[in-house]
């Protein structure tokens, strides 16, 4: 069985050197704004990343950018996630799906919508890709790994995107979800047992503690929430203005009360954290205008260009940061034969 967030025993844990990871942030629609980053960092061709963790659309918005599919995200998100046949409220009266997961995951198979995952495979080499969920019998956070073809891929993208209600009972991952496919303890049974997982966003929101329990120490994290932003994540409000009509309300508000204090959990380990890591957030510099869903066009194609504002200027700043300390080591190592000489100077005196 795959075990849930990190373990002690779990030797993915016990890291020679520190390594930097990338987190995107889920968000539904929000999660254009992360588009953006990518976009201008896949045009700068930056990626100096050992890690990469993403949470239901933070995990399709890295797919993306490991595919290097430069606006593909963009695309998906102003297309598709607006597509009445994907969004649709008045089928839960019926008790059909309010979200078409499987419609959407269906749309890129199609030739002009198809996710290179070949190319993603590639890009990835050694690097690690953290798929984040929630299993729907334990609620607790998985971090799956894909190591398969295209089809497994999907499925892990699927169910990282799986919310209650939305789309009612999660992605079954099951039997091809090896031992390979997730941190694993070398205790538990080889076999994984068949379950339902969900949004991961509802056991691991933000996870920034995952990331530095797995060895990072520079932590980079795309935000698709305001800087002030403290209590709860946009789809929160949303899920909360529905769930009174719905048969699941009490299952739902356990999912919610999970989700608060597990955000809760990540906002206090990002304000308080370790000395030996560095934890980089990514905010939009206006108000994101988009919302988990139906946004308008205009609002997503604003929030996108604050994308590559924000993608822009963090690789600016690291660039910056680099010159930076290479004119210091520099000067130091100008200053080092000089430094040299005056102490053996001060030997000789004081003989």
């Amino acid at each position: 069985m795959n075990t849930p967030a990190t373990s002690p025993q779990n030797d993915t844990h016990n890291t020679v050197s520190p390594k930097m990871a990338l987190i995107a942030e889920g968000g539904g629609q929000r999660g254009i704004f992360t588009a953006g980053v990518l976009d201008a960092w896949l045009e700068a061709e930056f990626d100096p990343f050992d890690m990469f963790i993403g949470t239901s659309a933070g995990s399709q918005n890295l797919t993306s950018f490991l595919s290097r599919q430069k606006g593909y995200a963009k695309r998906l998100i102003r297309g598709l996630s607006r597509n009445k046949r994907f969004y649709q409220l008045s089928r839960g009266l019926i008790g059909k799906n309010i979200i078409d997961l499987d419609w959407y995951f269906d749309k890129t198979t199609e030739a002009n919508r198809a996710i290179d995952f070949k190319m993603a495979k590639q890009t990835l080499g050694p690097r690690q890709l953290l798929i984040t969920t929630t299993n729907a019998r334990d609620r607790k956070p998985y971090f799956l790994s894909p190591t398969e073809g295209g089809h497994q891929w999907r499925e892990l993208l699927k169910a990282s995107s799986a919310l209650p209600f939305l789309y009612k009972k999660g992605v079954k991952l099951t039997p091809w979800l090896d031992v390979n496919a997730a941190n694993q303890d070398d205790n538990q049974l080889l076999q994984p047992q068949a379950d339902f997982y969900l949004d991961g966003g509802l056991a691991a929101p933000l996870p920034v503690r995952e990331a530095y329990e797995r060895g990072a120490r520079k932590i980079v994290v795309i935000r698709t929430v305001d800087r002030d932003f403290q209590a709860q994540s946009a789809w929160v409000h949303k899920l909360r203005s529905w769930i009174c009509s719905s048969a699941y309300c009490p299952k739902t508000i356990d999912y919610l009360v999970q989700h608060e204090q597990a955000y809760q959990h990540e906002l206090a380990f990002i304000a308080n954290p370790p000395a030996d890591v560095e934890i980089m957030q990514i905010f939009a510099a206006q108000t994101l205008q988009s919302k988990l869903l139906g946004s308008t066009d205009s609002e997503l194609r604003h929030d996108h260009r604050l994308g590559l504002v924000a993608g822009k200027a963090f690789v600016e700043q690291q660039v910056e940061s680099h010159n930076a300390n290479e004119k210091i080591g520099n000067n130091l190592h100008s200053l080092l034969p000089y430094t040299l000489t005056r102490h053996k100077e001060k030997q000789r005196l004081s003989a």
